[in-house]
């Protein structure tokens, strides 16, 4: 048998190498393989910390009766949906259209070409009530293939036509000017229709709140990151526009953020002993979460926590345990997360595998009642006070079904459960688990520790850079600066290939070696965003002008590529996900971008915010499409599904307030630190001062407000304070 996988940079696809199946790695050679011997094509999607693929890669891929099945009648291709975001989101789409949910592992039985006919996601290797084994599935589809082949094909092709159709749409949701009911074109993007519809959204938010436990809807509960931003700006915005340094009540959008804010902050999703968050919780209370740690989800909510840390809608103790959890955050991405090459890796396992081999999801992170106990009391505590400390942690054990189920959950002194508090620790019980967390950590350095997957993520690795830049500004740290600077230039060395046409960003890359796939637009418009964010991070250092060059070359580029006319209606367009000529077999044409959010902002929300801000710091925009190009949906699905749209609700609400940057004509250090600070707060750049500028004069502040529109830029007359450019704005 061919070890396709043995030699793969992708660390799901080594796990999966000494597999009895004969995996063959995402290509064209594969699907000319299923062409050749007129056989289905299996597809296995996952990644490689995610705790149901190792589950399925023990009780089926492992199985010798399965693989022989499996090599005898398929072709089987596993692919890491971190490598193929573009195949795993059409994949996506067809095993949602026809199983209603969705996940990973994702199970895909496609013809020789690529097109769907059957999908799923995990199969237990028995039946579980209506749930299919994963043997009784294979069978099923094999005879299918051999008995009933005429049918199946006309099923993928119907599946492939529907989905192309609704891809279609939701692209076209974004870049298409609606009518209304009599015909009329809607009316553009502008701070009065802004205002009305940011009330629907509101109100549809907090109708959707989970007013207990805090966030979104019910379990499992997922941080919503996107939109966390824009609830946040927003209650800047609206509170203290003229006076952002004050404090007041919280307003709708505020109370709405720090209330799922400080609900997650104090609860197991969050690592109180080293930092970082987990992906997900799979309960109500995230009470249990789902052990992976993404880098994707520590990017956005590192930023969203050191705005809070600054928040005028947050009181003071509000404030400081947000910049707690922020910086802590920080210090997880340096000590865990870091790879030898410089750049950030792009999760840590939800499994621990012991000395035995024996795998167990989140053991790492457990203690019991015995144990806290034991090291409170190494800490120096009194009996009493130990017993006072375990009593604080109102963790669960880590039985996803029962906690489902609301079925008792037997807890005693040894029961090993995970860290959450039902409030927040404040005094004495601060005061508590401070004294205890240095014996934490060291207990768990001593432990077994989960798996990190090396892979480097550009769009990542870019959330982060800007989201450190972001912190820089709020807390005037050189320190948290020095590292989003080092990230920006590790990311440009080792993931951009520049052209007479701009920057190019590679998706991945291992041990700095970069792999074969072009970026995505995700990877190209958040890249943008993340060297524009840290411009505006070192106006005053001379160092500005490096990082807004790079940023301008990223989007040359991938304005050179990312628009798509419609060969039937030259007034229609989209915008292309995939830069690479086929996205996944069996579709027609490149992969068009949806303006839906999922964990994170949609790639057509990245590039709105990135020509958005192109806008401010250029007058005139760049590239023949402005941000208000591609933002058509907000309005119709922000009232419906506000949390589907959280990333294009930044760029709109910037957008329609003129895409203002301050530009700063003198003053002193402290000046430009109030501004970098307000800047991050608001979302209002600051512009380059030009190679080599330097802040060092001391003068009283000299400062513009610049407005940049569909009629063009016009910058106002210069102010002395901030709070007078902000009533400017306004």
């Amino acid at each position: 048998m061919a070890q396709r996988l043995i030699n793969a940079q992708s660390a799901y696809l080594r796990q999966h190498a000494d597999n009895p199946v004969d995996w063959w790695p995402w290509g064209s050679d594969a699907f000319a393989e299923a062409e050749r011997r007129d056989t289905p094509v299996f597809v296995s999607i996952g990644y490689a910390a995610c705790h149901w693929c190792h589950v399925m890669a023990h009780e089926s891929f492992e199985d010798e009766a399965v693989a022989a099945f499996l090599n005898e009648r398929f072709v089987s291709i596993k692919v890491d949906r971190e490598e193929h975001p573009d195949v795993d989101d059409a994949y996506m789409a067809a095993t949602q259209a026809m199983t209603s949910q969705g996940g990973w592992p994702m199970s895909i039985f496609a013809l020789p070409d690529g097109r769907v006919f059957h999908a799923g996601t995990y199969f237990p290797p028995q039946r579980a009530g209506q749930v299919p084994s994963f043997a009784e599935v294979l069978q099923a589809v094999h005879e299918a293939w051999v008995q009933r082949r005429e049918q199946v094909e006309e099923q993928a092709a119907t599946i492939a036509e529907a989905l192309g159709q609704q891809r279609q749409r939701q692209a076209q949701m974004a870049t298409v000017v609606h009518t209304s009911d009599d015909g009329a074109p809607a009316p553009a993007l502008s701070r009065e229709s802004l205002q009305e519809l940011t009330g629907q959204i509101l109100e549809a938010l907090i109708a959707d709140e989970d007013t207990v436990h805090g966030g979104f809807g019910s379990a499992p509960k997922f941080p919503p990151s996107p939109v966390m931003t824009w609830l946040l700006e927003e209650s800047a915005w609206t509170l203290r526009a003229e006076d952002p340094d004050g404090t007041g009540e919280p307003d709708r959008a505020g109370g709405l953020a720090i209330h799922t804010m400080e609900a997650m902050a104090r609860s197991a999703l969050f690592d109180h002993v080293e930092g970082g968050f987990a992906r997900y919780a799979t309960d109500r209370a995230w009470q249990l979460p789902h052990f992976e740690k993404m880098l994707l989800d520590n990017a956005q909510l590192l930023s969203a926590y050191a705005r809070l840390s600054r928040h005028p809608a947050a009181d003071t103790d509000v404030q400081a345990r947000a910049e707690r959890v922020a910086r802590m955050t920080v210090e997880w991405l340096k000590n865990r997360m870091l790879t030898p090459q410089g750049l950030l890796a792009s999760s840590l396992d939800a499994d621990t595998v012991d000395a035995e081999g024996h795998r167990e999801e989140g053991a790492t992170y457990l203690f019991s009642d015995e144990q806290l106990i034991q090291l409170a009391t190494s800490a120096g505590l009194s009996i009493s006070r130990a017993h006072e400390f375990a009593a604080l942690n109102q963790g669960v054990p880590a039985d996803e079904h029962a906690l489902r189920a609301g079925a008792p959950l037997e807890i005693n002194e040894a029961t090993a459960r995970t860290l959450h508090f039902d409030e927040p620790l404040t005094g004495d019980d601060r005061a508590l688990w401070e004294a205890v967390a240095p014996h934490l950590r060291k207990a768990r350095e001593e432990r077994p520790q989960p798996a990190r997957d090396d892979k480097v993520v550009a769009s990542w690795n870019a959330q982060t850079i800007r989201s450190l830049a972001e912190a820089a500004m709020i807390w005037d740290d050189a320190e948290t600066l020095s590292f989003a600077e080092k990230l920006a230039d590790k990311l440009w060395a080792v993931h951009t290939e520049s052209g007479p046409d701009g920057a190019r960003i590679c998706r991945t890359s291992y041990d700095g070696v970069r792999g074969k796939k072009l970026g995505t637009l995700a990877d190209h418009a958040h890249t943008v965003n993340a060297y524009f964010s840290l411009a505006s991070a070192l106006v005053g250092t001379g160092r500005e002008s490096l990082s807004v060059n790079r940023g301008r070359q990223v989007l040359d580029y991938t304005l050179s590529r990312a628009i798509v006319r419609d060969a039937q209606d030259a007034a229609s367009w989209s915008l292309a996900d995939s830069f690479e000529d086929m996205a996944a077999p069996g579709q027609s044409g490149p992969q068009l971008a949806s303006p839906i959010d999922g964990p994170e902002p949609s790639s057509v929300a990245a590039l709105a915010q990135a020509l958005q801000t192109a806008a401010a710091l250029q007058h005139p925009p760049v590239g023949e499409i402005s941000a208000v190009d591609i933002l058509h949906h907000v309005p119709l699905i922000g009232p419906q599904a506000p949390l589907a749209v959280g990333g294009s609700l930044v760029a709109a609400r910037r957008a329609a307030a003129g895409s203002a940057a301050f530009r700063i004509l003198g003053g002193t250090p402290a000046d430009l630190a109030q501004l970098r600070r307000v800047s991050a707060l608001l979302g209002i750049p600051v512009e380059p001062l030009g190679d080599g500028v330097v802040i060092s004069f001391r003068q009283q502040l000299t400062l513009s407000v610049c407005l940049s529109g569909a009629g063009g830029g016009v910058c106002l007359a210069p102010v002395s304070s901030i709070s007078a450019a902000l009533s400017a704005i306004r």
